[in-house]
């Protein structure tokens, strides 16, 4: 009976089932063999492409001018905002630089990201001021190269930025005006990750009138303290607090149990950040380049109704990496071997996206948001979406022009993908409409120069 049943289960079922276990418990491993066996897979249906017609250049050589006058105004304008604005401490003998975001990590206080990489390195901003800014908001500080979490930091690698509820942040010390009158001044410092709000309130120069907070809502900004105490310029905004506790009854008055601090803007939605330069007569720092673009041909696979292209480029396709034609970013591609790479079309897409708002009116602020497709039909996507509360809460996008943001080295900031308005009923809600893709095109991958 042994012998049977060795027979019916072999050694190679055991042998595949603990590979497959293997793989599904360290994906490290298995990645390059999967990138591997797919590409084989799709030489197939792009060898049968080939014969469906040669790739179309762009047909209309002004689409891809009006694009980039577009990126160009949105660069403008985000400049005009997160530069226009500033503390007069720091004015006087700095100028801000401003920086993108790479990447957002780390879950601190309230549950969101606290830690920021810049596009820029530790070497770069080595003379910089530690505050970093966004109009007239406190973001965090810089870390030194060397110094805390970037102990093991190169010169060369991509600057850190502690954010304010990071738990190794330092404390701040702030004021809060109330509508009746008077002041609280406290000292606000990051809250725990399962806390309601990123920044929390320690102590007060009254608990008692403190305790008897029954709403939120006040805006607290830094108070200006003396450089042996920390130097943090004053009147920088930090957000609006939020009153955690008991409501009253009618018979029994509110319970105040906790304040926290809402920050205007959200950690994920952030592109670019302000850093502020020392004025020594040197030449500052000149423009990043951008991430280099790689010639790739963007081809029909079965299915592709569903927004699901094969993209074949002369270099390796980076995972994450941006696909653009005639200046639209189409998605973003997951790479494969042999040069293949795995199209998403945005609309299709179902993952978070850090993007740019750019209003039809130029009097109006771009906007960060992240933001996730809710579901999309031939080319529109309903898109659901938050962002910063800096002219408050209850605020509708307007209708513009919707950008990438921060989206991973190889998908940069400033790649148009569509036209956006609001939802008629929803303002949560935004309806992209992104050009469509007939037949093979010319196209190009974008693929950072540090990574290819």
């Amino acid at each position: 009976m042994a012998r049977q049943k060795r027979e019916v289960f072999p050694a190679g079922l055991y042998g595949m089932l603990l590979f497959a276990l293997c793989c599904l418990t360290l994906p490290g491993i298995a990645a390059p063999i999967e990138r591997l066996l797919v590409g084989t897979a799709c030489l197939v249906p792009w060898a049968l492409g080939g014969f469906g017609g040669e790739p179309a250049a762009a047909a209309d050589a002004g689409v891809a001018e009006r694009v980039a006058a577009l990126a160009r105004q949105l660069d403008e304008r985000l400049r005009e905002h997160d530069l226009g604005q500033g503390p007069a401490v720091l004015l006087r003998d700095h100028e801000p630089m401003l920086c993108g975001v790479v990447a957002s990590e780390r879950r601190g206080g309230g549950g969101q990201p606290c830690e920021l990489r810049l596009d820029r390195s530790h070497a770069e901003l080595a003379g910089c001021a530690e505050f970093v800014t966004k109009g007239d908001v406190l973001l965090g500080t810089l870390v030194r190269q060397g110094q805390g979490v970037a102990a093991a930091d190169a010169a060369t690698d991509h600057a850190r930025v502690l954010l304010l509820n990071h738990p190794a942040a330092r404390a701040v010390a702030a004021v809060a005006q109330l509508p009746e009158g008077g002041a609280l001044r406290m000292v606000v410092r990051g809250a725990a990750a399962v806390d309601p709000a990123p920044l929390r309130v320690d102590l007060w120069d009254d608990p008692y009138r403190a305790a008897r907070l029954d709403r939120g809502g006040f805006d607290v900004r830094t108070l200006a303290l003396p450089p042996q105490y920390g130097g943090v310029p004053g009147g920088l905004w930090l957000g609006r607090t939020l009153v955690w506790g008991f409501d009253g009854d009618g018979i029994d008055a509110p319970v105040t149990i906790g304040v926290f601090v809402v920050p205007p803007i959200e950690p994920r939605a952030l592109s670019h950040v302000v850093v502020w330069r020392k004025r020594d007569g040197v030449a500052p720092p000149g423009r990043r380049p951008e991430p280099l673009r790689r010639a790739a041909t963007v081809r029909e696979l079965p299915g592709a109704s569903a927004g699901r292209w094969l993209v074949a480029a002369d270099v390796a396709v980076p995972d994450g990496a941006a696909v653009v034609l005639e200046g639209f970013c189409l998605g973003t591609a997951r790479g494969l071997s042999f040069g293949l790479g795995l199209l998403t079309a945005f609309p299709s897409s179902r993952h978070p996206w850090n993007l740019l708002l750019l209003p039809d009116d130029p009097a109006l602020r771009p906007r960060e948001i992240v933001a996730q497709v809710e579901r999309s039909d031939a080319g529109a996507a309903l898109v659901r979406w938050r962002g910063d509360s800096l002219d408050g809460e209850s605020q509708r996008l307007p209708p513009g022009y919707l950008f990438t943001g921060s989206n991973g080295p190889h998908c940069p900031p400033g790649l148009l993908l569509g036209t956006a308005v609001p939802h008629r009923f929803d303002r949560s809600l935004l309806e992209v409409t992104t050009p469509s893709v007939p037949g093979p095109q010319a196209a190009q991958v974008v693929a950072a120069e540090e990574e290819r």
